[in-house]
């Protein structure tokens, strides 16, 4: 009767779980300051980008049920940095995990998307085939200042956070001038992480940068 009981318990949990909300975290490992697009590609390949997805697996695993993590580009006024995103964590086990990986580091700050339908920040995703150094170029054009890029084998993966309807806007026509395909958007907050405290902001450059 426990066992039944116990395991009735287990499968109630996971079911509550999977309806949390879910938060997805930018920050970089990189300490060497902003690069050229040629670098930053590179960079991927690095000692430290291995090491930092190393580190993100293991804290992710112990922190969050299903994390996926993918190596990225930040992208910022056209310049760039490797860097990286963890989504699929609860929202405080994101900002746990942000502001770890933040301080191991030493990075400024790292971002934290909180998905909340009731949010006024949204993230927008979408693919492009274009490469890096056309993507900033077209960034430019649109007035997008910053975004996360994680590169596919048949095209990149953008994201932006765009903290109002200008930003999104200018999202709108990066994604215009891109001919991007397979768009999202979702509502939800920001916390940047700075130090040992979390504050509202809404950047529109999920970078993670220090």
């Amino acid at each position: 009767m426990r066992r039944t009981v116990l395991a009735a318990w287990i499968v109630i949990m996971t079911s509550f779980h999977g309806l949390v909300a879910q938060s997805i975290v930018f920050v970089s490992p990189s300490t060497k300051g902003l690069l050229t697009m040629s670098c930053a590609e590179g960079s991927l390949r690095s000692f430290e980008q291995l090491h930092y997805l190393a580190a993100a697996h293991y804290l992710a695993k112990h922190l969050c049920q299903q994390p996926q993590i993918d190596g990225a580009v930040g992208l910022w006024n056209g310049q760039a940095e490797n860097s990286g995103m963890i989504d699929g964590c609860p929202n405080d086990r994101a900002r746990e995990l942000g502001a770890l990986l933040a301080r191991y580091y030493h990075q400024e700050k790292a971002l934290v998307f909180a998905r909340d339908a009731g949010g006024k920040t949204s993230l927008v995703t979408f693919r492009a085939r274009q490469p890096l150094g056309v993507i900033s170029i077209m960034m430019a054009q649109a007035k997008v200042t910053g975004a996360t890029v994680i590169p596919h084998v048949q095209d990149n993966l953008i994201l932006i956070v765009a903290a109002d309807p200008t930003q999104r806007e200018q999202s709108m026509t990066l994604y215009s001038l891109l001919h991007g395909h397979d768009l999202h958007e979702e509502p939800g907050t920001t916390e940047l992480h700075g130090g040992s405290l979390f504050s509202e902001s809404g950047p529109n450059q999920p970078t993670g940068k220090n």
